[in-house]
C-alpha cells in the first residue's frame, strides 16, 4: 500500500510539473499514510523528471522524518496541519498555477459563479492570511481559510487543494486554476455575476452530502 501511495504521489507531481502548474522543483504533493498518523511527501530540491517512489519521504504531521534519507518538502508543516485538522483528507497538492496565483497576489478570493465550483470545491475559494513560506503561521492560516472546502489560495504564494488521493487533489488544483482564469476574464468587463445565495446554499448541502458519502 505504501509503495502504491508513493507511486501515486510521483505521478501527480510529474503531471503537475508537465502541465505547467509549477516550475523547477516548486510545489509539493503528499498522501496520508496508511496508519493515519503520518504522511508521505515529495522531497525538497529534487527535479520532478528525476523523482522516483524511493525519493518520497515519510514524516509525522509535525514534519519529523520516519523513513527515507531525503529531506522532506519545506511545506511539510502545512500538509501535516491539513491532515491533523481534516480527517477526510487523504492527499494534498500545493502548486503555483498562473491565474490562481495572480488572484492570490491580489489577495482576492474566487467567488462562487458556477455550479461545479460548489459541488466539487464546496464554495468560494478563500485567500489565507499572508505568512512566510514554510512557517507554522502559514500552516495555521491555510487550515483556517480552507475550512470544510477543498481548495484555498495562499496569499502571495499559490494554491493548496485536497482530495481522496493525489490525482483527486491534482484535479481540484486544475479546477481552481480554471475557475481563476474564467473569473479574471469575466471581470475584465462589467457584468460578471455570482450565483444566487439560495442556489449556493442548496448546492453546499449537496457538497456536504457527497463528501460524507466519499466525495464526488
Amino acid at each position: 500500500m505504501a509503495s502504491e501511495l508513493k507511486s501515486a504521489i510521483v505521478d501527480a507531481a510529474r503531471t503537475m510539473y508537465n502541465e505547467g502548474l509549477v516550475v523547477g522543483s516548486a510545489g509539493n504533493v503528499s498522501a496520508r499514510a496508511e496508519n493515519d498518523e503520518a504522511m508521505h511527501i515529495t522531497p525538497t530540491r529534487v527535479r520532478y523528471a528525476d523523482l522516483t517512489p524511493a525519493d518520497i519521504v515519510t514524516v509525522t504531521f509535525d514534519g519529523d522524518p520516519i523513513e527515507s534519507d531525503g529531506l522532506p518538502s519545506s511545506e511539510s508543516l502545512m500538509h501535516g496541519a491539513i491532515y491533523a485538522a481534516r480527517q477526510d483528507v487523504r492527499a494534498v497538492v500545493h502548486a503555483h498555477p498562473i491565474h490562481a496565483s495572480a488572484m492570490a497576489v491580489r489577495r482576492e478570493a474566487i467567488p462562487v459563479f458556477v455550479d461545479e465550483q460548489v459541488v466539487y470545491l464546496g464554495g468560494a475559494v478563500a485567500v489565507s492570511a499572508y505568512a512566510p513560506a514554510a512557517s507554522e503561521e502559514l500552516a495555521d492560516n491555510a487550515v483556517a481559510a480552507l475550512g470544510e472546502r477543498r481548495a484555498v489560495l495562499l496569499a502571495n504564494h499559490g494554491t493548496l487543494a485536497v482530495g481522496h488521493d493525489p490525482e483527486d487533489a491534482l484535479e481540484m488544483t486544475r479546477l481552481t486554476e480554471r475557475l481563476a482564469q474564467i473569473w479574471l476574464l469575466a471581470s475584465m468587463r462589467p457584468g460578471a455575476t455570482h450565483l444566487p445565495r439560495g442556489i449556493v446554499e442548496a448546492e453546499t448541502e449537496l457538497y456536504r452530502m457527497l463528501q460524507n458519502e466519499g466525495g464526488v
